[in-house]
């Protein structure tokens, strides 16, 4: 089992858990651990993030088979006050294994950046619960994740450029103005202003806002809840696309995509089930048969045109 793998490492910087989320699949919490450093970065936290993230990944051959308790949602949170800090820059000095981060060194740069693009190539979403600062590489950390959650005390800077150095790192310049408009993160980026947590959510960087640090768990494992609440294959080839979208990919370039991911699905057992157990959750509460548009939460109170009481069509 996935779970065996992630109990046998020596983590002394991470706390991770793993969870079924009632509502469905498993829920892997990934919580920096450093409080008393305000959770910034180590030379052995960067490292013990890349080796759990990397037990996450898997090839798109290998879907069908993967343990039943492989994580399908990752929630990426901080311990204490803080989400993190950013680079510790007195850790650093003393390494990990007594090799010391040499800031000059770009594979010291590269190691971080890497930590972004994993992430972003993972097949399960990642939430992001944010509390007290998210500052410089906590900042990128936030900006990484599909989804951020935060509580009114949480504050985001990219802080860079007030140690003289540039304003983008760790792909907030891809990040931020995709998330806010060109506009703001010139803002952010050329000055290394903190964002208050009421603006961040005002300007869509935050998606929730909790009104202290005590509800973000519980918001965070609901958001979670959620997305497990869909097919491992259906999850996992949303974020693909909207990744794929991020990058500018034409509108014919999109269709094409969503087309093909709907033709996999719609022959998917597992999304069968889920359909299934959408329709049948949707008649108990009288919204079944009434017709409509089918939206989320059963507002339209109908069904997509390939799904009725039974799911995707007959020929799953």
């Amino acid at each position: 089992m996935w779970a065996s793998s992630l109990a046998s490492l020596r983590l002394s910087t991470l706390r991770c858990s793993l969870e079924q989320a009632p509502s469905g699949g498993p829920v892997l919490s990934v919580q920096l651990n450093r409080p008393a450093a305000f959770n910034a970065v180590s030379m052995e936290l960067l490292h013990e993030l890349h080796l759990v993230l990397s037990l996450c990944e898997h090839p798109k051959s290998m879907l069908e088979a993967l343990p039943a308790d492989f994580p399908r949602v990752i929630v990426l949170s901080g311990a204490g006050r803080a989400f993190c800090g950013g680079v510790d820059i007195k850790a650093a000095d003393q390494g990990i294994g007594g090799q010391a981060w040499d800031y000059r060194d770009m594979r010291s740069q590269q190691l971080l950046s890497r930590l972004i693009e994993r992430m972003r190539a993972l097949p399960q979403p990642v939430v992001c619960a944010v509390q007290g600062a998210a500052a410089g590489a906590g900042f990128a950390l936030a900006m990484a994740s599909d989804v951020r959650i935060a509580s009114r005390d949480a504050k985001f800077s990219a802080a860079f450029v007030r140690l003289g150095l540039t304003g983008t790192d760790m792909g907030t310049s891809y990040f931020l103005w995709r998330l806010a408009g060109l506009g703001i993160a010139s803002e952010l980026l050329l000055t290394g202003r903190t964002l208050p947590a009421d603006r961040a959510y005002q300007l869509g960087l935050v998606n929730e806002l909790v009104d202290s640090p005590a509800e973000l768990e519980a918001a965070a494992k609901r958001m979670a809840a959620d997305m497990t609440a869909t097919s491992r294959m259906g999850l996992q080839l949303t974020k693909e696309q909207l990744s794929v979208a991020a990058e500018g990919g034409s509108l014919r370039a999109a269709l094409t995509a969503e087309n093909s991911h709907q033709m996999l699905l719609v022959n998917n057992k597992e999304a069968a089930a889920v359909a299934q157990a959408w329709m049948r959750a949707l008649i108990a509460k009288g919204g079944g048969g009434k017709g409509g548009s089918g939206t989320a939460g059963g507002s339209g109170g109908g069904s997509d045109a390939r799904t009725g009481a039974g799911g995707p069509r007959s020929r799953l």
